[in-house]
C-alpha cells in the first residue's frame, strides 16, 4: 500500500484524520519527518499538510513539488495557495470530502494521466492538458478540471452519469452540485467545438455522458 504522509501539529485532528485514513485502507500512514522528507519519499504518495506546520524552509521545499500529492488543510482562497500544492482544503475539515479527493488522487487519478484519444479531427493528451487540431494544427489548453473530464470520459467504455462524473471528479462536497458539472461540460464543448463548425463530440444522452468519437 501506498505512504500517506501527515504533517498536522494539532493531535486531535491528525488522529482524525489518521483513523479514517486507516478504515479507508487508503495506505499506509506516516507522521514521522519534516516535509521535505516527505516530498523525497519514492514510497510516498501523498502527503497532507496543515498549514500550521508551513514556514521559510516548508514553503521552499514544497515549491519544487511536481511529483508528489499535496493536500493543504485550511486554506479556503487559491490566491493564498502556495506553489506545489495540488488540492486545498478549508477548515473546519469534512473528513468525507477529504477522503474522497485522497481516493481520485489514488485509484482515479493515475488512470487518466496517460490517456492519449483521437476523434473528430482532434487529438488530446491528458499529460499535457491539451488538444491538438489535425487540420489547422492549433492547440487548445484545458483546465485541470476540464482535463480530467474529458480524460475520464475517453477511457469510460460506456456512457456516463452525472452521479458518476462528479463522484469522480470532485467528490463528496455539499458545495457541488451539477450546476458545477454542466458549467465546465459547457466551457469544455466550446474548446472541442473550436473552430465554430457546429460539431456534437460531447453528447447528453438521457441524463449520462459520452464522446462521440466516430
Amino acid at each position: 500500500m501506498p505512504s500517506l504522509h501527515l504533517l498536522i501539529p494539532d493531535a486531535a485532528l491528525r488522529e482524525a484524520v489518521a483513523e479514517q485514513l486507516t478504515l479507508a485502507k487508503l495506505g499506509t500512514v506516516s507522521d514521522q519527518g519534516s516535509l521535505a522528507d516527505a516530498l523525497k519519499d519514492n514510497e510516498g504518495l501523498a502527503i497532507i499538510v496543515d498549514e500550521a506546520a508551513l514556514d521559510k524552509k516548508t514553503l521552499l521545499a514544497l515549491a519544487d513539488n511536481d511529483k508528489k500529492t499535496v493536500l493543504l488543510l485550511g486554506r479556503d482562497n487559491k490566491d493564498t495557495v502556495p506553489n506545489g500544492v495540488t488540492e486545498f482544503f478549508a477548515k473546519p475539515i469534512r473528513l468525507g470530502h477529504l477522503l474522497s479527493r485522497l481516493a481520485f488522487y489514488i485509484d482515479i487519478a493515475p488512470r487518466l494521466r496517460g490517456i492519449v484519444a483521437e476523434f473528430a479531427g482532434l487529438r488530446f493528451e491528458s499529460q499535457t492538458r491539451q488538444i491538438s487540431v489535425a487540420e489547422t494544427g492549433a492547440i487548445i489548453r484545458l483546465t485541470e478540471k476540464e482535463t480530467a473530464l474529458l480524460a475520464y470520459l475517453a477511457q469510460s467504455v460506456n456512457p456516463v452519469t452525472r452521479e458518476e462524473l462528479l463522484g469522480a471528479i470532485w467528490g463528496y462536497d455539499a458545495r457541488i452540485d451539477t450546476h458545477t458539472l454542466e458549467s465546465h461540460i459547457y466551457q469544455l464543448r466550446r474548446k472541442l467545438d473550436s473552430e465554430g463548425k457546429g460539431g456534437n463530440i460531447l453528447l447528453n444522452e438521457g441524463g449520462t455522458y459520452r464522446l462521440n468519437k466516430s
